[in-house]
């Protein structure tokens, strides 16, 4: 190897743009409180990634195929640098409907990780899913 060339682990890469989703989630969690909607909780974690300059986008469309069809569409809350997907959630508690859900969702878009970030608890719940 050349002293120029740079090695990067991806595990490193991905486990690192995870702990700035956490820790925007915890501002929002922290600065918001309990008792808002999935649009509200949306909107400001959008509004934070912007301020840590975290790429990401909104609201992303995605075609469920089945077997060279399209079965469905779903509407991703964020793709974060168009690696990791988030989910947000306003729900009392995560079922594993939402859990297998999100794997699915991974699979059939070929990425390896997701969070579920539930604003609804006193203390953030998020849960890292993976395919």
């Amino acid at each position: 190897m050349k002293d120029s060339e740079l090695v990067i682990d991806t595990k490193t890469v991905i486990n690192d743009l995870q702990s700035q989703v956490i820790n925007s989630a915890l501002e929002v969690h922290k600065n918001m409180g309990l008792g808002f909607g999935k649009k509200e909780y949306s909107r400001a974690l959008a509004h934070e990634f912007g301020l840590r300059d975290i790429p990401f986008e909104s609201h992303k469309n995605i075609k469920l195929s089945y077997k060279g069809s399209v079965a469905g569409e779903y509407n991703l809350d964020f793709v974060v640098d168009k690696s990791l997907v988030v989910l947000i959630s306003t729900d009392d508690h995560l079922t594993d409907i939402v859990e297998s859900k999100l794997r699915s969702i991974l699979k059939s878009i070929r990425l390896k990780k997701g969070l579920i970030v539930n604003f609804s608890k006193n203390i953030l719940e998020i849960k890292t899913i993976k395919r």
